[in-house]
């Protein structure tokens, strides 16, 4: 449970680098097309990703026996299905937000409200796995450990 604690505080401060870019970019109107959302989504998750990965390895997770580059692959690699998994959630949040119910989120005076707060949302929802996955894959041996681990797991 503490390393849960300590990669929360890791997570937060690459979640802060990573929401303060996306709000960044939003608040200068760049959102003109679902495209431009994932690639400012993909950008604040990029830097954050740098951030998580340096805090992580120092604070979080035991080092394994794999140089520190490895170990930023397998880092990404899962950091990559979170990606997908957030911007998953980020555009079904968007959907989900247009529909008649969420009508009084058009009158919050900020601009691009509702994809702000989906993809604050988006951030919440893959929180758990993403502490899981690194965990297990890139702070244990790699895709590879943990693709042999589960292998050698079934009968």
């Amino acid at each position: 449970m503490v390393a849960f604690g300590r990669y929360l505080v890791s997570a937060g401060a690459a979640t802060l680098v990573d929401v303060g870019l996306v709000q960044l970019l939003l608040a200068f109107s760049l959102v003109d097309s679902p495209a431009a959302y994932a690639a400012i989504i993909a950008a604040g998750a990029g830097l954050g990703m740098l951030v998580n990965f340096f805090v992580s390895r120092r604070y979080v997770f035991a080092a394994d026996s794999r140089a520190a580059h490895r170990q930023l692959l397998s880092f990404v690699l899962v950091a990559l299905s979170t990606l997908a998994l957030r911007l998953v959630v980020a555009f079904a949040l968007v959907w989900a937000f247009a529909l008649p119910v969420f009508g009084w989120l058009s009158l919050i005076p900020i601009e691009a409200a509702p994809e702000r707060l989906a993809h604050l949302g988006a951030v919440a929802v893959v929180t758990l796995y993403s502490f899981f996955a690194h965990k297990h894959v890139s702070f244990a041996g790699g895709v590879g450990a943990f693709v042999s681990s589960k292998a050698a797991a079934r009968p």
